[in-house]
């Protein structure tokens, strides 16, 4: 059973690091390119803790499946944990949490190229939206945890995924707050150059 509870804990671990991960990012891109150029250390800061926080949460994604897989409490085979909504074991809630580790997965990756990726316009293009597959993986990985866990009827892991929604929903509401109020900022300007030239002299 030790491997059994270690595997739990490690689950909720990676649920809070997808957390502080996903939010961080979301902050740390959320603002006009002037306001990031004003800020530019403290923005460089949240980037260092949202790559920190990704690398941990692979790690801990990792050794979760390797303790279910290894673990006889449950029956989660190599191939079930790899080849989605295969487990032995609540299969279809197992599958959401391999969708979400594959999706974290390609997210990490184009976070480490997008250095490379810059110079090229079209993989510019691509690399947002590709790496925007958090917002997909998060949930997965919430459901999975919500259905799969023996926890789940505790009051302790209800507070756990409620703070968590409330984080990346607070932080997805802040960035696109931000971006809201970047965009209606050069039309707010515009207007009020058009109302101005439009009066007499």
């Amino acid at each position: 059973m030790t491997l059994w509870f270690l595997a739990r804990a490690a689950g909720f671990m990676a649920l809070i690091g997808a957390t502080a991960a996903v939010s961080l990012g979301a902050l740390s891109s959320g603002s006009s390119p002037e306001t990031r150029l004003r800020r530019r250390e403290s923005r460089l800061l949240l980037q260092l803790a949202h790559r920190s926080a990704a690398v941990v949460t692979l790690a801990l994604l990792a050794l979760h499946g390797v303790l279910l897989v290894l673990d006889s409490h449950v029956a989660i085979t190599v191939s079930g944990a790899l080849v989605a909504f295969t487990a032995g074991y609540r299969g279809w809630a197992v599958g959401l949490g391999t969708l979400a580790v594959y999706c974290f997965a390609v997210v990490a990756l184009t976070g480490a190229v997008r250095g490379r990726l810059a110079s090229s316009p079209s993989a510019a293009r691509w690399w947002r939206p590709v790496h925007a597959l958090a917002y997909l993986a998060w949930p997965l990985a919430m459901a999975h945890g919500v259905f799969s866990g023996t926890d789940t009827g505790t009051g302790w892991a209800w507070l756990l995924y409620g703070g968590s929604l409330l984080t990346v929903l607070g932080a997805v509401w802040a960035r696109l707050s931000a971006e809201e109020e970047h965009a209606a900022g050069p039309l707010a300007a515009t207007r009020h150059s058009h109302r101005l030239a439009g009066r007499p002299s």
